[in-house]
């Protein structure tokens, strides 16, 4: 059987090894390489403490401070990208701390060509602690809903789930359903409740029901803090609610309120879980992202740069509400 050896492509000549790497014509004595170089100037390695300087620092990243050598906008953004890319495929997420876990939700939305998009945040907090750890942002088209929320929420790791025994959102339609689903217990936030009580009393006006306003106001917020005295106060805020002058937004905002008073009150019936009545630690990282990500375009760059905040920011503060009886 006839072997056919492979021929110089120059001379169709026979080839000699010179040396590891390099191939040579035994009739023209040219050589070359069997692993060809990359042409073109070697790329510069990515600078580990940009994305600290970008993210954490919040220097710009077209500032001459932050750049010494002279770049193009599209160069500074390409590096910018390039270090976040690397820093997420090197990390992992955020390590869940161990025991029994509260979980806190909350969205932010966004709109690129005129497409509503929204990010979904979930963080959780043990029980017995202070620090609440994020896990990774998702990012879906359309506006917040009970079914993308019921997708985020399956999406959490089963080791995770399995964890969980409360659920602190800012009401939105369908959180009683999700937690009902799952067996938590779900605590509404009140300072949601209290941005939308504000907004209705209108101190800054002079209005003929101002007083019944504040009457309003007042009692519902004793219904939130009160431990012995509840069912006399949602006697009371049916009183006011059913006068004939009660102003039809407070009027929805007290039946709301009567309906899932226990949703708000679960701090209270559940002291050993340590509750916080707010959402407001996922609230301070949904400004930290909306403020970093003001001036991006596509929806790809945004949950880029949002896992990077997320994975470096790796915890916040969530302390629980501590009751102070009224």
């Amino acid at each position: 059987m006839n072997i056919l050896h492979e021929k110089s492509t120059c001379c169709r000549a026979k080839i000699y090894k010179f040396g590891n790497k390099r191939r040579q014509c035994s009739f023209c004595k040219k050589t070359w390489t069997v692993w060809a170089k990359k042409r073109g100037t070697k790329p510069s390695r990515p600078r580990h403490n940009l994305l600290k300087k970008v993210l954490v620092e919040k220097q710009s990243l077209f500032s001459p401070r932050l750049n010494r050598i002279t770049l193009t906008e599209a160069a500074r953004s390409f590096r910018l990208r390039r270090s976040m890319e690397q820093f997420l495929n090197s990390s992992s997420s955020n390590h869940i701390p161990a025991g029994k876990l509260i979980l806190l939700i909350d969205a932010l939305w966004f709109n690129f060509k005129k497409e509503r998009w929204a990010m979904y945040l979930l963080a959780v907090r043990p029980v017995d602690g202070k620090q609440a750890t994020f896990l990774d942002p998702v990012l879906l088209p359309n506006k917040e809903n009970y079914e993308d929320w019921s997708q985020v929420i399956d999406a959490i790791p089963v080791r995770v789930k399995k964890r969980i025994v409360a659920m602190v959102s800012d009401g939105f339609r369908g959180s009683t359903r999700i937690a009902a689903s799952h067996d938590w217990i779900l605590q509404r936030c009140h300072f949601h409740l209290f941005s939308q009580l504000q907004v209705n009393r209108g101190q800054w006006k002079k209005l003929s029901d101002s007083k019944l306003r504040e009457m309003i106001c007042t009692t519902i917020r004793k219904i939130l803090a009160t431990k012995t005295n509840l069912t006399q106060y949602l006697n009371e805020l049916v009183l006011l609610l059913n006068r004939k002058y009660c102003p039809h937004r407070l009027h929805a905002i007290g039946l709301e309120l009567i309906r899932h008073h226990q949703e708000f009150r679960s701090y209270l019936n559940f002291p050993k879980l340590n509750l916080p009545n707010t959402t407001n630690s996922v609230e301070s990282m949904n400004k930290i992202i909306r403020t970093s990500c003001r001036h991006l375009r596509t929806p790809q760059s945004l949950i880029l740069r949002s896992k990077c905040l997320i994975r470096m920011r790796k915890t916040i503060t969530c302390k629980p509400k501590i009751f102070q009886q009224n």
